[in-house]
């Protein structure tokens, strides 16, 4: 039974036109559960739910897409950007002898393949320490963004190895990720102090190092 035939009908004609619930009790005065009673259950109101349910993932596709190419196009500006500022930099720190260290070392012992992280993987611990100042001197990283962790055998001491390595590359503790255990069964002491990988996760970062690389090598050649 319902009590207000008006405001039914304004209901009913409002859904027919499209309108959600929320739309229909706010033009018309009503709750929103008032709406779903009076209309729920009818056909043509089931109609124009599936109809809204499209329209509104049509949308939200639509806007997605917008979303997905705005961030595209603002990704490609950054790193155009980035390419710019290493072209200038290049210039001015090419003939600095830790750059250029930097750079052969990345070169020889650096990550190359990934596009989003700057990693060097080594148990050479002077390595790790040179590219760890030359991250801060030249490409602007704090020291606490930059990422490391151990490769080690399970005859390895954990904590003499990450102390050892925190001492010699001046890499916080804190910053040290879980170490990873190689499987092995051979019961020998090491003679190193296991492989260490410094990492910075940064895209503009990578970009702009693997240009001063490809730089350095057009002069070399």
């Amino acid at each position: 039974m319902v009590r207000n035939e008006e405001k039914f009908k304004q209901a009913v004609e409002f859904r027919k036109r499209g309108f959600t619930y929320s739309e229909i009790a706010k033009i018309c005065g009503i709750s929103k559960s008032t709406v779903s009673n009076w209309l729920s259950k009818q056909k043509f109101s089931q109609v124009v739910a599936n109809d809204n349910a499209i329209k509104a993932s049509r949308d939200n596709k639509k806007r997605i897409s917008l979303m997905n190419k705005a961030r595209t196009a603002e990704r490609q500006s950054r790193y155009a950007e980035a390419k710019r500022s290493a072209d200038t930099e290049y210039k001015h720190y090419k003939t600095d002898q830790l750059f250029v260290a930097g750079l052969m070392l990345y070169l020889s012992e650096g990550d190359t393949k990934n596009s989003r992280l700057i990693r060097v993987s080594t148990k050479n611990m002077d390595v790790h320490k040179i590219f760890v100042r030359f991250l801060v001197e030249y490409l602007g990283v704090d020291k606490k963004n930059i990422r490391f962790w151990l490769l080690l055998y399970p005859t390895h001491n954990l904590t003499a190895c990450a102390k050892k390595w925190s001492r010699t590359t001046n890499i916080s503790l804190a910053n040290f990720g879980k170490s990873q255990i190689i499987q092995s069964t051979n019961k020998a002491k090491p003679l190193h102090y296991g492989v260490g990988n410094t990492i910075i996760g940064d895209t503009v970062l990578k970009k702009k190092l693997m240009r001063w690389i490809e730089l350095s090598l057009k002069e070399i050649k």
